[in-house]
């Protein structure tokens, strides 16, 4: 799958309270942004482990670094 960096496409996606703090827990676990970490869960579900770029596993969007920049 090529990796395209530039994202410009929007989904708004509605959850009730406790699928979005167990949405929130899990991007923690995983050290990632909760967005990011829907969005790789997505990408994991349509290609597959397997299919997907490797760097894709490597992104390590900490929630932190959103306020560093």
């Amino acid at each position: 799958m090529p990796l395209n960096p530039k994202r410009t496409q929007r989904v708004v996606m509605y959850l009730n309270e406790k699928e979005y703090v167990d949405l929130l827990k899990s991007a923690a676990r995983f050290d990632k942004r909760p967005g990011d970490f829907a969005r790789f869960g997505l990408l994991r579900d349509m290609y597959g482990m397997l299919g997907m770029d490797a760097t894709l596993h490597n992104e390590n969007h900490c929630a932190f670094e959103a306020h560093d920049e």
